[in-house]
């Protein structure tokens, strides 16, 4: 599919030169030359994550020069081919895509092929987004369609960014536990980046859900996203597990 007339050649991005330096703000080309699955995604936002200063330190040994961020939202602006489009997306759909972006998975792995869906493990792909390849702090990033998430009208691309690494992770550990509405899930650093989202996803999903922090605001997130227990774990182990077992009859969670 061509691309829109007016997509420029050149774009600015952010990105690590050089290792324990900071980021510089460069100009290079649009990536337009989309292969099989790609697509080109016009950035909105693009979000900053601890692994970010793993890439900046160097270790990864991440090929520079490296465009930072594996957390993005943005809108398609061009469809690499029938593969592509096969996967329903088009032109100006919203979007989100993060570092569980391997491109190009081989698709016939057993990581690819299952029985549980291991794909960011392929050894055939090409890189991760933001840490291996060009990443998503720049006008534009280029995506694999296979691991690219359509966004619903109703979320902002400003909340969607840190949802393509953070969310992802929480909500996969969560959907790992197998756990069915009205059983209890523990989250130890529930007010930390992917507590307060897991606390935020157990309670959509119908789970009874005790939050575990050791700081005054991260109890006090965790209360506000609503934690059916709130533990301090100030007060000491046994008291943190008396807690627990008080509230699951001496059962303990379900999955922790």
């Amino acid at each position: 599919m061509a691309a829109p007339p007016d997509l420029p050649k050149e774009m600015q991005a952010i990105q690590v030169v050089a290792y324990k330096s900071p980021y510089e703000i460069r100009s290079i080309p649009v990536p337009t030359d989309l292969q099989p699955f790609e697509l080109l995604i016009k950035v909105a936002v693009a979000s900053n994550c601890h692994t970010d200063s793993m890439v900046q330190q160097g270790v990864f040994n991440s090929p520079l020069p490296q465009t930072a961020s594996h957390e993005g939202a943005g809108t398609v602006v061009r469809v690499g081919g029938k593969e592509a489009e096969a996967r329903g997306f088009k032109v100006g759909d919203r979007v989100m895509i993060g570092l569980v972006q391997p491109l190009h998975p081989c698709g016939t792995c057993p990581d690819c092929t299952g029985p549980e869906s291991q794909t960011q493990y392929c050894t055939h792909i090409t890189g991760h987004l933001g840490v291996t390849t060009q990443g998503c702090f720049a006008s534009y990033v280029r995506a694999d369609s296979r691991s690219t998430t359509p966004l619903p009208d109703s979320i902002s691309f400003l909340s969607a960014a840190p949802l393509a690494c953070a969310g992802r992770t929480v909500w996969r550990s969560i959907l790992q536990t197998g756990l069915q509405k009205g059983q209890w899930i523990c989250f130890v650093g529930s007010g930390g980046g992917l507590g307060h989202l897991g606390v935020q996803f157990g309670k959509a999903l119908g789970l009874k859900v005790i939050g575990v922090d050791a700081r005054d605001e991260g109890l006090e997130l965790t209360k506000s996203y609503g934690a059916d227990v709130v533990v301090d774990a100030r007060k000491g182990k046994e008291e943190a597990v008396k807690a627990v077992q008080e509230v699951t009859g001496g059962e303990g969670a379900d999955a922790t």
